[in-house]
Protein backbone atom coordinates (compact mmCIF):
# COMPACT_ATOMS: atom_id res chain seq x y z
CA UNK A 1 0.00 0.00 0.00
CA UNK A 2 1.74 3.38 -0.71
CA UNK A 3 0.01 6.36 1.36
CA UNK A 4 0.71 10.13 1.41
CA UNK A 5 1.99 11.38 4.34
CA UNK A 6 -1.02 9.79 6.42
CA UNK A 7 -2.71 11.26 9.53
CA UNK A 8 -1.73 15.07 8.42
CA UNK A 9 -3.47 15.23 5.14
CA UNK A 10 -1.21 16.06 1.63
CA UNK A 11 2.07 16.84 2.50
CA UNK A 12 3.61 19.88 2.56
CA UNK A 13 4.19 20.17 -1.08
CA UNK A 14 4.06 23.08 -3.65
CA UNK A 15 4.26 23.33 -7.34
CA UNK A 16 7.67 25.79 -7.51
CA UNK A 17 8.84 22.57 -5.26
CA UNK A 18 7.17 19.18 -6.33
CA UNK A 19 8.32 17.02 -3.75
CA UNK A 20 5.91 14.72 -2.69
CA UNK A 21 6.24 12.55 0.85
CA UNK A 22 4.94 8.82 1.11
CA UNK A 23 4.71 6.05 2.88
CA UNK A 24 4.88 2.42 1.82
CA UNK A 25 3.77 -0.53 3.83
CA UNK A 26 3.01 -4.10 2.43
CA UNK A 27 4.12 -7.22 4.31
CA UNK A 28 7.63 -6.56 5.97
CA UNK A 29 8.20 -3.64 4.16
CA UNK A 30 7.70 -0.22 6.10
CA UNK A 31 8.84 2.75 5.05
CA UNK A 32 8.73 6.77 4.21
CA UNK A 33 10.44 8.34 1.10
CA UNK A 34 10.45 11.60 -0.71
CA UNK A 35 9.70 11.77 -4.24
CA UNK A 36 11.74 14.94 -6.04
CA UNK A 37 10.49 15.22 -9.70
CA UNK A 38 12.09 18.31 -10.16
CA UNK A 39 15.80 17.20 -9.36
CA UNK A 40 14.67 13.48 -10.52
CA UNK A 41 15.75 11.51 -7.52
CA UNK A 42 14.22 9.90 -4.38
CA UNK A 43 15.33 9.37 -1.09
CA UNK A 44 14.86 6.61 1.70
CA UNK A 45 13.67 7.19 5.45
CA UNK A 46 12.68 4.26 7.38
CA UNK A 47 14.99 1.74 5.85
CA UNK A 48 15.57 -0.89 8.66
CA UNK A 49 12.33 -2.76 8.33
CA UNK A 50 12.30 -5.20 5.53
CA UNK A 51 14.29 -7.80 3.20
CA UNK A 52 16.45 -5.05 1.57
CA UNK A 53 16.21 -6.74 -1.54
CA UNK A 54 12.71 -6.36 -1.84
CA UNK A 55 13.32 -2.98 -1.25
CA UNK A 56 15.93 -2.11 -3.71
CA UNK A 57 13.49 -3.71 -6.50
CA UNK A 58 10.43 -1.63 -5.53
CA UNK A 59 12.67 1.28 -6.25
CA UNK A 60 13.92 -0.02 -9.21
CA UNK A 61 10.06 -0.16 -10.58
CA UNK A 62 9.46 3.32 -9.05
CA UNK A 63 12.64 4.87 -11.26
CA UNK A 64 11.90 3.38 -14.66
CA UNK A 65 8.12 4.47 -13.95
CA UNK A 66 9.10 7.80 -12.76
CA UNK A 67 11.76 8.40 -15.25
CA UNK A 68 14.20 9.04 -12.17
CA UNK A 69 18.29 9.00 -12.08
CA UNK A 70 18.91 8.44 -8.86
CA UNK A 71 17.71 6.69 -5.33
CA UNK A 72 19.64 7.35 -2.23
CA UNK A 73 19.75 7.23 1.43
CA UNK A 74 21.22 8.43 4.26
CA UNK A 75 22.25 5.73 6.77
CA UNK A 76 24.28 4.63 10.27
CA UNK A 77 27.55 3.01 9.42
CA UNK A 78 26.34 -0.77 10.24
CA UNK A 79 23.13 -0.07 7.83
CA UNK A 80 25.21 0.42 4.83
CA UNK A 81 26.81 -2.52 4.20
CA UNK A 82 23.44 -4.16 3.74
CA UNK A 83 22.34 -1.53 1.15
CA UNK A 84 26.02 -2.37 -0.40
CA UNK A 85 24.90 -5.61 -0.49
CA UNK A 86 21.79 -4.92 -2.82
CA UNK A 87 23.58 -2.63 -5.31
CA UNK A 88 23.66 0.52 -3.46
CA UNK A 89 27.52 2.74 -3.46
CA UNK A 90 28.78 4.72 -0.85
CA UNK A 91 29.11 8.62 -1.89
CA UNK A 92 30.34 9.99 0.98
CA UNK A 93 29.87 10.59 4.53
CA UNK A 94 28.11 13.43 6.55
CA UNK A 95 29.88 13.40 10.26
CA UNK A 96 28.16 14.01 13.30
CA UNK A 97 25.06 13.54 10.80
CA UNK A 98 23.37 11.61 13.91
CA UNK A 99 24.78 13.66 16.43
CA UNK A 100 27.10 11.05 17.64
CA UNK A 101 27.07 8.81 14.23
CA UNK A 102 28.45 10.16 11.33
CA UNK A 103 25.86 9.32 8.15
CA UNK A 104 26.48 7.31 5.25
CA UNK A 105 24.74 8.27 1.65
CA UNK A 106 24.18 5.20 -0.22
CA UNK A 107 23.16 5.56 -3.49
CA UNK A 108 21.44 4.00 -6.92
CA UNK A 109 22.30 6.02 -10.40
CA UNK A 110 20.04 4.62 -13.28
CA UNK A 111 20.43 5.62 -16.88
CA UNK A 112 18.41 7.53 -19.25
CA UNK A 113 16.37 3.80 -19.79
CA UNK A 114 15.93 3.42 -15.96
CA UNK A 115 18.26 0.50 -15.36
CA UNK A 116 20.92 0.18 -12.82
CA UNK A 117 24.59 1.30 -13.93
CA UNK A 118 26.73 -1.39 -13.23
CA UNK A 119 29.62 -0.92 -11.19
CA UNK A 120 28.06 1.74 -8.59
CA UNK A 121 27.60 4.84 -9.24
CA UNK A 122 30.56 6.61 -11.49
CA UNK A 123 33.00 8.86 -9.37
CA UNK A 124 32.66 12.37 -9.53
CA UNK A 125 35.37 14.21 -10.26
CA UNK A 126 34.76 18.29 -8.97
CA UNK A 127 37.09 21.54 -9.38
CA UNK A 128 38.98 22.48 -6.57
CA UNK A 129 37.84 25.22 -4.73
CA UNK A 130 39.43 28.74 -4.70
CA UNK A 131 40.82 30.08 -1.54
CA UNK A 132 40.39 33.66 -0.67
CA UNK A 133 40.52 35.65 2.00
CA UNK A 134 37.78 35.43 4.83
CA UNK A 135 34.95 38.41 4.76
CA UNK A 136 35.25 39.20 8.88
CA UNK A 137 33.18 42.45 8.60
CA UNK A 138 29.97 43.71 7.23
CA UNK A 139 30.59 44.60 3.53
CA UNK A 140 29.13 48.36 2.53
CA UNK A 141 25.57 49.13 2.76
CA UNK A 142 24.11 45.63 3.80
CA UNK A 143 21.51 45.40 6.20
CA UNK A 144 20.07 42.16 7.38
CA UNK A 145 17.00 40.71 8.70
CA UNK A 146 16.61 37.28 10.17
CA UNK A 147 12.74 35.87 8.64
CA UNK A 148 11.19 33.04 10.61
CA UNK A 149 8.05 33.23 9.13
CA UNK A 150 7.04 30.49 6.76
CA UNK A 151 4.59 32.22 4.42
CA UNK A 152 7.68 34.48 3.22
CA UNK A 153 10.30 31.43 3.18
CA UNK A 154 7.91 29.31 1.21
CA UNK A 155 8.01 32.58 -1.42
CA UNK A 156 11.67 32.82 -0.86
CA UNK A 157 11.74 29.04 -2.39
CA UNK A 158 9.15 30.23 -5.18
CA UNK A 159 11.05 32.44 -6.09
CA UNK A 160 14.38 31.50 -5.56
CA UNK A 161 14.66 27.62 -5.51
CA UNK A 162 14.73 26.89 -9.10
CA UNK A 163 18.05 29.10 -9.76
CA UNK A 164 19.95 28.20 -6.79
CA UNK A 165 19.09 24.29 -7.53
CA UNK A 166 17.58 24.32 -3.80
CA UNK A 167 16.86 20.57 -3.23
CA UNK A 168 14.75 19.74 0.41
CA UNK A 169 16.17 17.29 2.55
CA UNK A 170 14.18 16.48 5.10
CA UNK A 171 10.22 15.09 5.65
CA UNK A 172 7.08 17.45 6.26
CA UNK A 173 8.39 20.95 5.27
CA UNK A 174 10.49 21.66 1.84
CA UNK A 175 11.66 24.98 2.76
CA UNK A 176 13.80 26.69 5.22
CA UNK A 177 12.77 27.27 8.60
CA UNK A 178 15.31 30.12 9.56
CA UNK A 179 16.69 32.35 7.17
CA UNK A 180 18.64 35.52 6.74
CA UNK A 181 17.80 38.26 4.21
CA UNK A 182 20.44 40.54 3.17
CA UNK A 183 19.66 43.99 1.06
CA UNK A 184 21.87 46.50 -0.82
CA UNK A 185 20.26 49.22 -2.44
CA UNK A 186 17.48 47.43 -4.00
CA UNK A 187 19.06 44.21 -4.62
CA UNK A 188 17.67 41.23 -2.40
CA UNK A 189 20.40 38.10 -0.83
CA UNK A 190 18.84 34.85 0.70
CA UNK A 191 20.82 32.38 2.64
CA UNK A 192 18.44 29.33 4.81
CA UNK A 193 18.94 26.39 6.60
CA UNK A 194 16.70 23.30 7.96
CA UNK A 195 17.31 23.13 11.16
CA UNK A 196 17.28 19.22 12.75
CA UNK A 197 17.27 20.24 16.74
CA UNK A 198 17.24 16.21 17.62
CA UNK A 199 20.26 15.75 16.19
CA UNK A 200 21.96 18.87 16.54
CA UNK A 201 22.18 19.64 12.65
CA UNK A 202 21.56 21.70 9.62
CA UNK A 203 21.23 22.03 6.02
CA UNK A 204 22.27 25.26 4.93
CA UNK A 205 21.86 26.82 1.36
CA UNK A 206 22.56 29.68 -0.69
CA UNK A 207 18.87 30.82 -2.04
CA UNK A 208 20.73 33.82 -4.12
CA UNK A 209 23.30 32.60 -6.59
CA UNK A 210 26.62 34.71 -6.81
CA UNK A 211 26.86 36.67 -9.84
CA UNK A 212 29.86 38.75 -9.53
CA UNK A 213 32.28 39.31 -6.73
CA UNK A 214 30.68 41.85 -5.03
CA UNK A 215 27.71 39.01 -4.43
CA UNK A 216 30.41 36.65 -2.77
CA UNK A 217 31.37 38.92 -0.16
CA UNK A 218 27.56 39.37 0.48
CA UNK A 219 26.62 36.13 0.23
CA UNK A 220 29.75 34.99 2.74
CA UNK A 221 28.88 37.62 5.25
CA UNK A 222 25.01 36.39 5.61
CA UNK A 223 26.58 32.71 5.44
CA UNK A 224 28.59 33.68 8.47
CA UNK A 225 25.81 34.92 10.62
CA UNK A 226 23.53 32.80 9.24
CA UNK A 227 26.18 29.92 11.15
CA UNK A 228 26.09 31.92 14.11
CA UNK A 229 22.61 32.58 14.62
CA UNK A 230 22.16 28.20 14.43
CA UNK A 231 25.45 27.84 16.70
CA UNK A 232 22.97 30.31 19.35
CA UNK A 233 20.60 27.19 18.74
CA UNK A 234 22.84 24.70 19.90
CA UNK A 235 23.57 23.39 16.67
CA UNK A 236 26.41 21.20 15.92
CA UNK A 237 27.20 21.05 12.82
CA UNK A 238 25.94 21.66 9.62
CA UNK A 239 26.22 20.37 5.34
CA UNK A 240 25.36 22.37 2.47
CA UNK A 241 24.59 20.60 -1.26
CA UNK A 242 26.28 22.61 -3.65
CA UNK A 243 26.32 21.79 -8.15
CA UNK A 244 30.01 20.44 -8.02
CA UNK A 245 30.94 23.52 -10.98
CA UNK A 246 29.47 25.87 -8.74
CA UNK A 247 33.16 27.52 -7.99
CA UNK A 248 31.74 30.59 -6.37
CA UNK A 249 29.71 28.98 -4.27
CA UNK A 250 32.37 26.53 -3.31
CA UNK A 251 34.77 29.42 -2.88
CA UNK A 252 32.48 30.75 0.12
CA UNK A 253 32.31 27.69 2.03
CA UNK A 254 35.91 27.17 1.92
CA UNK A 255 36.42 30.72 3.05
CA UNK A 256 33.91 29.48 5.60
CA UNK A 257 35.86 26.58 6.76
CA UNK A 258 33.37 23.85 4.90
CA UNK A 259 35.35 20.36 3.60
CA UNK A 260 33.94 18.17 1.23
CA UNK A 261 32.75 14.93 2.46
CA UNK A 262 30.84 13.54 -0.93
CA UNK A 263 30.96 13.25 -4.15
CA UNK A 264 27.11 13.12 -5.67
CA UNK A 265 26.48 11.57 -9.34
CA UNK A 266 23.79 13.42 -10.98
CA UNK A 267 22.07 14.34 -7.83
CA UNK A 268 20.55 17.48 -9.06
CA UNK A 269 18.77 18.98 -12.04
CA UNK A 270 19.38 22.25 -13.72
CA UNK A 271 16.26 24.25 -14.89
CA UNK A 272 17.18 23.00 -18.23
CA UNK A 273 16.97 19.33 -17.34
CA UNK A 274 20.46 18.85 -17.78
CA UNK A 275 21.83 16.93 -14.91
CA UNK A 276 24.79 17.60 -12.13
CA UNK A 277 27.00 15.80 -9.82
CA UNK A 278 27.11 17.53 -6.30
CA UNK A 279 29.37 18.42 -3.19
CA UNK A 280 28.57 17.96 0.30
CA UNK A 281 30.25 20.78 1.77
CA UNK A 282 30.44 19.89 5.92
CA UNK A 283 31.50 22.12 8.83
CA UNK A 284 31.06 21.43 12.58
CA UNK A 285 30.37 24.61 14.05
CA UNK A 286 29.58 23.61 18.04
CA UNK A 287 33.49 22.93 18.44
CA UNK A 288 34.22 25.82 16.57
CA UNK A 289 36.75 28.38 17.65
CA UNK A 290 36.07 31.18 15.39
CA UNK A 291 34.71 34.22 16.71
CA UNK A 292 31.19 34.78 17.35
CA UNK A 293 29.19 38.17 15.80
CA UNK A 294 26.91 39.44 17.90
CA UNK A 295 23.35 38.78 17.26
CA UNK A 296 21.57 40.97 15.29
CA UNK A 297 17.94 40.04 16.65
Amino acid sequence: MLTTNPGQGAPKSSSHIPVEEHYYRRGDIDFCFLLNRQHANLRVFDYRVGNYQQKRDFFDRIARTEGLRKVFTVVEKQDSKSWRSVGFSREGAIPGYFRTADAYIMSRVYTDDGEPIQGGAPKLNAPIAATREPIESKPRGLTLELVRDENRLQDVVRDNGAGALYAPFRRATFNPDIAIRGKVGKREFWVGAETDSSFGHAKVDMLTAPAKESDINHLEFMMRALLDELLAMETASVFSIVAFDSVDSAAIYNSLGFKVSAKLTDHIVRPGGEYAGAQLWHRRIGASNAPRMPSFI
